[in-house]
């Protein structure tokens, strides 16, 4: 409740309001202005402390069928009358059993161990149910309203504030203290603004000020000026911090550092700025969902990442991360509403109107984040814990300003041709066609067959069209016949059909395909000698989709991993992949090849419609210009250890040879990671001591030298 007064000055500040919270708390309702006595600051402490354990909101608690939170049910007629009749006391029942000299009829009961009420609290009870027993819902609930300024104070009473101050006296029966001497009310405003008492030479210049709003003006300069308004920012940071569990250590077990401040530094900036109320709380419980969120919003959401955290290697993942969801659920409740919601985790709240429902309903929220139960041990101060974001310093965001409209400025120049780019495009072209040595010499289709029961039909353009069943997983064989020799590489287009769905080039419902594996035999045509496999070392494709590491290298091994067209996100049209062969082929008269197209992906029947297979020759002058074809990038890891042994430990990813889905190194295995990309900062990698390995296979079609 401090919290909520404390910080509903960032609204408006200007009035100085000393110790006074019990006045400004609670939303102001119609019956303060007709009643001494008030439901939700007088009577529902009463009925709460002594009552609604038995007779409040919890069903499974509740004795007698009576419910005294809810004026319906306790103004019911029950057998006996009702527990309160407004306006007659003596005729309610809940009057006459805290009233009762029976001890076994007095409320509550002995066995509660509640004492019975006290004189100034039957009052209160008789005096609320002669003025008609009025309730009103839990402050939390009420959205605060502007109350007319009270008629009271005339005599003293110099603005608003102090008219309410009067109020509250009066009704207690007190008088106001003489005014304050200059030179203390000067103290109290630097004690509560900032925290800190002011110098001797600070209040010799306030005392030396002659004008008449010289208390008005310090208080101004107070909020305004540094170094207080940076003073009033931390101290008034403090009770927050609190609330929000901030800490520079985890808080259990190793209770091992870790970096949050800059949330800590945004909460600063937020008193010291004067944030608007509903920006401050919707920024730290929501700040990263607003659109195009920017970096101080996200960083704002700190708040619900300030809560404890383990990293005990007996813990349970899934135990911690309903602990975490249960700790900020908690926090919320008791931050922004004033309530215990951790009652309600096991059982309807027994004092306020918090039901297990609603309970979980919020809790869901917090129970939707990417971020670990069982956090890794480090014993890096500085580590943040992931998921974590890199927070730019000012300095570093102008620069990055700046360096991104260079190279917007620098590209802008890129996409503009020169004067004789057209002329030198064209050359280089007819250059590469003549010295390419580039030739599709004919192939004729023989046979297609499916392992799972498509059927597989030869079309007159010598492509293969499938229909029929479409199985989840399938294995088309393709065989070819050509008279070409010194042949190095395979195309495979893959056509859309109209008979296939929504006419693009997959077997899929949404009209995509994945391969998986693409399989080259050779023999002499006509013979019965076995097949000789053809090592296939480069691919390259016009179409690999984009959400994944699909590119057409992955269908160079016979892997979990494979070649995916993206036809369900694009119009349809052909794809094209090219395969170059470890070494010449097809070197006698005539020449048979086996094509093997696997379909085995986690994607059930995707595989492609209809494709066509042509053989082509390339000069090996031509090689060296083909470019490297590379796979997406890998992680393996954290493999934890000591931070001075962690280069020399061989964890056994750096033994492989290539990139094997299928390996196991304890828990750790390759996982595809779509935010690493080449040469850049790449923040997915695990935080703290620990080594990870970074995977990124490269397919070149002749040897050459390549940087790293």
């Amino acid at each position: 409740m401090m919290l909520r007064a404390m910080f509903a000055r960032i609204l408006s500040h200007r009035h100085l309001v000393l110790f006074a919270l019990g006045l400004l708390v609670a939303p102001a309702t119609a019956q303060d202005r007709t009643s001494t006595v008030r439901y939700g600051r007088d009577i529902r402490p009463i009925l709460a402390d002594r009552c609604f354990r038995c007779h409040g909101p919890d069903q499974a608690a509740r004795e007698a069928g009576l419910r005294l939170d809810r004026r319906d049910m306790a103004t019911a007629d029950r057998e006996g009358g009702a527990a309160i009749v407004a306006g007659d006391p003596a005729g309610s029942l809940l009057w006459q059993r805290v009233t009762a000299a029976d001890p076994d009829q007095r409320m509550p009961p002995a066995h509660a161990n509640k004492p019975a009420l006290s004189p100034s609290e039957l009052s209160l009870i008789e005096t609320w149910i002669e003025d008609g027993a009025t309730y009103e819902q839990h402050w939390a609930f009420v959205p605060p309203s502007r109350p007319p300024v009270p008629d009271a104070g005339d005599n003293w009473a110099r603005n608003p504030l102090d008219r309410f101050l009067a109020a509250g006296l009066a009704r207690q029966g007190l008088e106001p203290s003489p005014p304050a001497s200059p030179d203390t009310l000067a103290r109290r405003a630097f004690l509560v603004i900032t925290g800190l008492p002011p110098t001797p030479a600070e209040l010799d210049a306030y005392l030396a000020d002659p004008r008449d709003d010289a208390y008005e003006r310090l208080v101004d300069r107070l909020f305004d000026e540094e170094p207080y308004r940076s003073r009033h920012a931390e101290h008034f940071a403090q009770p927050w911090l609190d609330a929000a569990r901030y800490a520079d250590t985890c808080g259990i077990h190793m209770d091992a550092g870790r970096q949050i401040w800059p949330w800590r530094d945004w909460l600063l900036r937020a008193l010291r700025d004067d944030k608007p109320f509903d920006e401050f709380v919707v920024e730290q419980l929501a700040g990263d969902l607003l659109p195009a969120a920017s970096m101080d919003q996200r960083v704002a959401t700190g708040f619900l990442r300030a809560h404890v955290t383990t990293d005990e290697g007996g813990a349970i993942d899934q135990e911690y991360l309903i602990e975490y969801a249960a700790e900020r659920t908690a926090t919320v409740g008791s931050v922004l509403f004033g309530l215990t919601l951790g009652c309600a985790r096991c059982h309807d709240h027994k004092f306020d109107p918090i039901t297990q429902e609603d309970y979980y309903g919020l809790f869901a929220f917090f129970f939707n984040n990417d971020e670990p139960g069982l956090y890794s041990q480090s014993k890096d101060v500085n580590r943040a814990l992931e998921p974590a974001v890199d927070v730019p310093s000012p300095e570093q965001q102008a620069a990055q300003t700046r360096l991104d409209a260079e190279l917007a400025t620098a590209r802008a120049a890129l996409q503009k041709e020169g004067p004789d780019e057209a002329g030198e495009r064209a050359t280089f072209f007819g250059d590469l066609e003549r010295d390419s040595g580039i030739a599709w010499p004919p192939v004729e289709a023989l046979t297609a067959t499916s392992s799972a029961g498509s059927t597989l039909t030869i079309q007159d353009d010598g492509s293969i069209l499938a229909s029929g069943n479409n199985p989840d997983n399938d294995t088309h064989v393709i065989t070819l016949r050509t008279a070409a020799t010194n042949l190095r590489l395979l195309c495979l287009e893959a056509l859309p059909d109209p008979s296939l769905p929504h006419g693009k080039v997959g077997r899929g419902s949404n009209g995509n395909a994945v391969l998986d594996y693409v399989r080259l035999e050779a023999r002499a045509a006509d013979s019965s000698e076995p097949w000789q496999q053809v090592p296939l070392i480069w691919a390259i494709a016009d179409v690999e989709q984009p959400d994944g590491d699909y590119r057409v290298v992955n269908a160079l091994a016979d892997d979990d991993r494979g070649w995916a067209v993206a036809a369900h996100t694009q119009a349809p049209g052909r794809r094209r992949a090219l395969f170059l062969s470890e070494a010449p082929f097809a070197q006698g008269a005539r020449t048979e090849l086996r094509v093997t197209l696997e379909y085995d992906s986690i994607y059930a029947r995707h595989s492609l419609g209809r494709v066509r297979l042509h053989l082509g020759q390339i000069a090996e002058s031509m090689l060296d210009r083909l470019p490297l074809a590379t796979s997406g990038f890998y992680l393996a890891g954290p493999f934890p250890g000591q931070r001075a042994d962690l280069y020399d430990t061989r964890n056994g990813p750096e033994l492989q040879p290539r990139i094997d889905l299928s390996q196991r190194w304890g828990d750790v295995a390759w996982r595809h990671d779509a935010g690493s990309r080449p040469a850049q900062a790449n923040a997915s990698l695990p935080t703290g001591a620990n080594a990870t390995y970074v995977g990124h296979e490269v397919f070149a079609p002749t040897a050459r030298q390549l940087q790293v």
